[in-house]
């Protein structure tokens, strides 16, 4: 497993987030006199969405996503003869017509 690192880009991306955070909930503050009302729950969970929004992208930016990437040194040896290869019985694939197609 990969050490954790704390560089400049993740501070900036921690403060973003907690600054976006602070400003949905208290942008989402009940107005006076309006009928429907945010809840504090409400609130409070609207802005720890927007964190973790920000924190999602910004580990995205910063890293990109390592999970999917496909690397060569890390393929398995494909063999160079066909003896582990497996017969398949029945037609080749674009010997016939498959019902559809020109």
């Amino acid at each position: 497993m990969p050490a954790v690192t704390f560089d400049l880009f993740t501070a900036f991306v921690a403060a973003g987030a907690l600054v976006l955070a602070w400003l949905v909930y208290r942008k989402t503050a009940p107005a006076p006199g309006s009928a429907a009302q945010a809840t504090k729950g409400e609130r409070l969970v609207w802005a720890i969405t927007a964190a973790a929004a920000v924190i999602a992208i910004g580990g995205y930016l910063g890293g990109g996503v390592k999970g999917f990437e496909y690397r060569e040194a890390d393929a398995p040896p494909v063999p160079r003869d066909s003896s582990s290869a497996v017969l398949v019985p029945g037609q080749v694939a674009g010997s016939g017509p498959a019902g559809h197609g020109p």
